[in-house]
């Protein structure tokens, strides 16, 4: 036995849970810390046989899994307002008074949750059921107990296959809207592709037309310039024979005017 001058009582070493013996996160908050304290102070006391039912520490499992509090099997610690709730649920070993049991397990808590913090605290116990020689087999609050565990821990499974729904439905959201736009964008380059091919067609076919039309040009200059040059020939082949003509005329008067007269003419 261990005296603890603050309380003023008698404090029980008794050989803790598995889950309050492995060793705290480096960054534990201040409500952890005080929820294993309180859970360690709580089984000391004499007539506490165990911390929290099979209901209580389903809840409280599911709440830490939430984030709204820190806990330990049999202790829930709640930081609101700037002032901490520690609620501490035992079973009592039969034939410890109830409430006496309570009183120091509240008293003892509350003395080791204020050398933690400097907040405001209080600390509510809540006797979940007395354990004695006839409780070898469970009892009917223990059957009830395990119904709410079995209740608990489906809203649980159904809130995680909720969140997982959630979560894939908004992936397969997003996926669609990506390959929408993907598809819109394929669809806009696709579209500008053929626009551009469209208008380099045109533009050779414009081109090839300008060509067609400055060859045919060419040969209508080409030609033109070959007719004016034969009719040019044929003229100047004109003259030259008229000229010849106009010679034997000039050649047939001189031999004329030259030639001698016959005596019997006058």
């Amino acid at each position: 036995m261990q005296h603890d001058p603050r309380a003023n009582t008698q404090v029980t070493e008794v050989a803790l849970p598995a889950e309050l013996t492995e060793p705290l996160p480096d960054d534990a908050s201040t409500a952890t810390i005080i929820a294993r304290t309180a859970a360690e102070t709580a089984l000391g006391v004499p007539g506490v046989h165990h911390l929290g039912g099979i209901a209580a520490r389903a809840a409280d499992q599911l709440r830490k899994q939430l984030g709204r509090s820190a806990g330990t099997a049999g202790v829930q610690v709640d930081e609101q307002d700037g002032a901490l709730e520690v609620q501490v649920a035992v079973v009592v070993s039969y034939p410890h008074p109830v409430l006496d049991v309570a009183a120091e397990v509240r008293q003892q808590v509350t003395a080791a949750t204020r050398q933690l913090s400097d907040l405001r605290t209080t600390v509510d116990v809540r006797v979940l059921d007395v354990h004695g020689p006839f409780d070898d087999e469970q009892s009917p609050l223990g059957r009830v107990a395990e119904q709410a565990t079995d209740v608990v821990e489906q809203a649980a499974e159904a809130t995680g296959e909720a969140v997982k729904l959630a979560a894939d439905a908004t992936a397969d959201t997003t996926k669609r809207a990506v390959d929408a736009t993907v598809e819109t964008g394929e669809r806009v380059r696709d579209s500008a592709s053929e626009s551009l091919a469209l208008a380099s067609e045109q533009a050779a076919d414009a081109a090839s037309s300008a060509k067609d039309a400055a060859e045919q040009a060419r040969d209508v200059v080409v030609g033109a310039a070959g007719r004016t040059r034969d009719r040019a020939a044929d003229a100047a082949g004109a003259a030259a024979d008229a000229a010849d003509d106009a010679a034997v005329a000039a050649d047939a008067a001189l031999d004329a005017a030259t030639a001698p007269r016959h005596r019997d003419q006058p």
